[in-house]
């Protein structure tokens, strides 16, 4: 690729790479770091990249790696672990009562809550539901599109979003289907 076919990858697609990072980080700054990290393998490896189609499914596949990649690396890892130690103990009041998690303050008109709320709950969903449910909705892809850049068949796609989205209708409350 030349620097100009560079730029309009990173043009195109940057916004796009960074939503799905952030969707697995759930943090700005990390989802910056494996932007950074896709585009330069992408300036590295430009030369394997067959065509536009292959160049989108190229970068997610990248950028879901390297999001795995950073999970297993044993300073996040204990990171995480002193984090969630903390959340713990803020999620108690004063009074050693229990405080419910991921509360919605009131200040939103009530779409943007139940937003904030169903967001909140796709980022608690398994990696697996988490990024299907991402590029289905979020990034508009079609469910071909998603087989073809995860290198999973259309029928698991299919069941992952149905078994996804029956997660998140108990997570906000409604009835199972």
């Amino acid at each position: 690729m030349t620097d100009a076919e560079l730029t309009e990858a990173y043009r195109k697609y940057c916004d796009m790479v960074y939503r799905i990072a952030l969707v697995q980080t759930k943090s700005q700054a990390q989802a910056e770091d494996i932007q950074q990290d896709v585009f330069l393998a992408l300036v590295r490896y430009s030369d394997r990249i067959r065509d536009e189609e292959h160049l989108k499914a190229w970068l997610i596949r990248v950028t879901q790696n390297a999001c795995r990649k950073h999970f297993r690396s044993l300073w996040i890892k204990l990171t995480v672990l002193y984090d969630d130690t903390l959340r713990k103990e803020q999620e108690t009041d004063g009074d050693g009562m229990a405080v419910q998690a991921g509360t919605v303050s009131p200040d939103p008109t009530e779409a943007e809550d139940d937003a904030l709320v169903l967001r909140e709950n796709v980022e608690r969903l398994p990696e697996k539901s988490r990024n299907v449910i991402h590029l289905f909705y979020y990034e508009e892809m079609s469910v071909r599109e998603i087989a073809r850049c995860t290198g999973l068949t259309e029928q698991n796609v299919k069941t992952r979003l149905s078994r996804a989205r029956d997660q998140l209708r108990q997570m906000m409350g409604g009835p199972p289907s």
